[in-house]
């Protein structure tokens, strides 16, 4: 095994390929470093039904092109949320420390009565944390402790399902000394406003004072919690499922992924780690200084893209989904390297063999830092 490099703290990288050289341990000291007290990030894995079909659809050429496809949920539930169970430990490898899925969010409920047991089915597949061996241990060696919040009961008894609400309550036994990775498995029933406005009467009306943000965060996730840093999401670009109280800053990166995430890989996540390390954060600065040279090629892509909107897309009437439609432009004569304008096939946000300028600028802590200007 090769062993860590050893990496001054303020390291920089300008290139993708070279930060994808190093090892997962490596990637794990930097992103300690640089996410201090806000080393939490969403998983809003989604896409899971989409992929079913493609894996169990027959498209031999002799079958019927327009015969309608069925899920069997009872077979669905059995493999759909275990590849999140994976990509978790992948992702608390490369140093993260809290991460949220939010199972349930309140927009579900629109849904109708009939989503709720064909969700319950899905939930099931939670048991791999039980009866998965392999899964077991990688929880255990990594000390990945599982908590589920929210009003998942309620959402597990509206179903009639107390059998899974037993298994649940199993898993986080299981893990509760589990000390250096938390998921966080959320349930949200109500709106959130509502739901800070009961937890923070009942709060006051058992200790008689007010609460401060630290004693409602620990009150309804169970342990103290960073803000969320950064948020990865599928499909249209919507914050489903933002976790309450820790996004009220509302400067946590977004990126989604074109393709559902049974696709998501190792190099997909280090793409968006590069990106949310070294390319968001040298903007925004306040040392923020340009050239002339700077404000003419400034000009010329803000000009080039005055038509452009990130997050516009459009509906295949064959399969139904949606896509976002390419929208930056890159003016011939920017000077940035030819490698920012080759963007990877399964992201909207992150690129494949991307530079970041200036990098330097601000190599310090990334919480602290707004939004992407190109």
């Amino acid at each position: 095994m090769t062993p860590p490099l050893i990496l001054p703290c303020n390291t920089v990288f300008n290139d993708f390929q070279e930060f994808n050289k190093l090892g997962d341990s490596d990637i794990s000291n930097i992103i300690k470093n640089r996410l201090k007290n806000c080393n939490t990030m969403v998983y809003a894995y989604d896409g899971t039904r989409r992929s079913y079909l493609i894996e169990n659809t027959n498209f031999n050429s002799t079958n019927d092109v327009e015969k309608e496809t069925l899920i069997d949920y009872d077979q669905y539930c059995k493999t759909a949320i275990k590849k999140l169970l994976y990509d978790l430990v992948m992702m608390f490898k490369h140093g993260i420390k809290t991460i949220i899925y939010p199972m349930w969010f309140c927009t579900l409920e629109e849904r109708g009565p009939e989503y709720l047991p064909k969700f319950i089915k899905y939930l099931r597949g939670l048991n791999e944390l039980l009866d998965n061996e392999e899964l077991v241990q990688l929880y255990k060696e990594n000390g990945i402790r599982v908590i589920f919040y929210g009003e998942y009961r309620e959402l597990l008894e509206r179903g009639n399902d107390l059998i899974l609400l037993k298994k649940f309550e199993e898993i986080a036994e299981l893990t509760k000394n589990h000390t250096n990775h938390t998921i966080l498995f959320g349930t949200t029933i109500k709106e959130p406003s509502e739901t800070i406005i009961n937890n923070t009467i009942s709060f006051y009306t058992k200790n008689q004072y007010k609460p401060t943000k630290k004693d409602l965060v620990e009150n309804y996730y169970g342990l103290q919690v960073d803000d969320v840093s950064f948020y990865i999401g599928f499909d249209r670009f919507s914050t489903d499922g933002r976790p309450i109280l820790l996004s009220d800053k509302g400067n946590e990166d977004l990126y989604y992924t074109v393709s559902p995430h049974s696709y998501f890989t190792k190099n997909n996540f280090r793409k968006i780690l590069f990106d949310k390390l070294f390319c968001r954060s040298n903007v925004n600065a306040k040392e923020y200084k340009l050239k002339v040279i700077d404000v003419e090629l400034m000009k010329d892509f803000y000009e080039s893209n005055s038509t452009s909107i990130m997050g516009i897309g459009s509906v295949n009437p064959y399969g139904n989904y949606w896509y976002p439609l390419p929208q930056s432009i890159l003016p011939i004569n920017t000077r940035i390297s030819n490698n920012i304008a080759s963007t990877s096939n399964n992201f909207a946000s992150a690129t494949s063999n991307h530079n970041c300028v200036n990098s330097s600028t601000n190599p310090n802590n990334s919480c602290e830092q707004g939004p992407l200007i190109v």
